[in-house]
């Protein structure tokens, strides 16, 4: 039976005219084609935008350290505070909870085009500090390795290798690692502490505190992601960009040296207790 329909008014020769069950059997075979293309697309622009985000990070946490070189060649060669400190030794924050931090201090030498924070990490991670100017809070995803602060960049024992800025989390959002929060203010995702405490490591130390590792949250990294797949990035004393795994988190106490080792190694002045 012919599927074709006629048309009288048609010229004499005219082409036959399809059905218009045709007509929407091809629209729909259309719109089905189009939605499995948006479909499968989605994945690419994912993977596409995240990979912006990745670059966009790097170039924050490079415009960071060049802000803290700046601001180290100013300060006798050496790193800020990592914040002001109140009676306890924690940090001295005002009624809304904002410390003044080494955020604070670099912020002046950075480029406006610079930002304090990872486009990959949400706000609920961001961290505050004080702005040095009395304006609004300056929002961090960034943490500076502790026991660094205020020290001589010209000390640093290994410094292609040592961390000093990482990806971090504020206050075990995404159930990352934070054993250790303060309680003068709830912000403390712009320091890099461990497990035992946020002044200094000791033989008891298993764990660095405050990385962005996803599921992290009882100090083992198995289970672990990161912010960006599965892992951070970090820039070393020497301005070396790295990656750090869920395993970096552990630490690794040498005895015969007083100190941690690899990434997380203390100053030269801590070695001797």
């Amino acid at each position: 039976m012919s599927e074709t329909a006629y048309d009288p008014s048609a010229p004499e020769g005219a082409a036959p005219v399809g059905s218009q069950y045709f007509t929407k059997k091809d629209a729909k075979w259309i719109i089905l084609g189009g939605v499995a293309f948006i479909v499968g697309m989605i994945p690419v622009y994912l993977y596409m935008r995240e990979k912006a985000y990745r670059a966009t990070c790097i170039k924050n946490m490079n415009g960071i350290m060049e802000a803290l070189t700046i601001y180290s060649a100013q300060h006798d060669d050496r790193f800020p505070p990592l914040y002001n400190e109140n009676s306890k030794g924690e940090p001295d924050a005002d009624a809304n909870g904002y410390a003044y931090t080494w955020v604070t201090d670099v912020a002046p030498y950075k480029s406006d085009r610079v930002d304090f924070t990872c486009p990959t990490a949400s706000p609920e991670e961001w961290a505050y500090s004080a702005s040095p100017n009395g304006g609004a809070p300056i929002p961090s995803s960034f943490g500076f390795y502790a026991p660094y602060a205020s020290y001589s960049t010209q000390l640093i024992d290994h410094p292609e290798t040592v961390v000093i800025l990482a990806e971090t989390s504020n206050g075990g959002t995404n159930d990352t690692y934070d054993p250790m929060p303060f309680s003068s203010t709830k912000y403390d995702g712009f320091v890099i502490g461990w497990d035992n405490g946020n002044d200094f490591p000791d033989e008891q130390t298993h764990t660095v505190t405050r990385l962005a590792f996803p599921g992290s949250k009882d100090g083992h990294p198995d289970k672990a992601g990161g912010r960006h797949g599965q892992f951070i990035n970090a820039i070393t004393a020497g301005r070396m960009k790295i990656f750090l795994s869920p395993g970096d988190m552990l630490a690794d106490y040498n005895p015969a040296k007083y100190t941690l080792s690899g990434r997380w190694q203390e100053p030269v002045q801590n070695k001797k207790r």
